[in-house]
């Protein structure tokens, strides 16, 4: 049986947490996938180096996809999800008031979501890397036949 991107979102609405995506699912489940696809393609394009078929359409993989997979696709949802968010001009936007403390508090709030994608980021690369390593044809390696990997 194919996996559908239910279990993909699944595993990333473990990662998160979202209110407006509760609500959004609470309005329309079908508004709902489709905002949360764009994320999905966005991890299926960046696993490259996928042992497996990471073909996609209408909300379902042609090949049922391991839970490593499934957790890589997820985790890399979640870099965006947060990248949207880092990104998202209305937080950035600075209220006039008579305090710097409103200021200089977004400020510090962007600065740490800033921080915290890059963490993101790191963690997405060494899980790759280590997904990669761990399916490399080392036999060719030390063969050293370099065309073959």
């Amino acid at each position: 049986m194919a996996t559908t991107s239910s279990e993909v979102y699944d595993l990333f609405l473990q990662t998160i947490t979202d209110y407006r995506l509760i609500d959004l699912f609470n309005l329309s489940e079908t508004d709902f996938e489709n905002y949360l696809e764009a994320w999905l393609l966005f991890a299926i394009n960046e696993f490259t180096m996928c042992t497996q078929s990471l073909a996609y359409s209408e909300g379902t993989f042609t090949e049922t996809l391991t839970t490593e997979t499934m957790l890589i696709l997820a985790t890399l949802m979640m870099r965006y999800w947060l990248q949207k968010n880092v990104n998202d001009i209305t937080q950035m936007n600075l209220h006039v008031t008579d305090r710097d403390f409103k200021t200089a508090s977004e400020a510090l709030n962007l600065r740490e979501k800033v921080a915290h994608l890059n963490v993101v980021k790191e963690q997405c690369s060494q899980m790759l890397n280590n997904y990669e390593f761990k399916n490399l044809d080392w036999d060719s390696w030390w063969n050293q036949d370099f065309e073959g990997v």
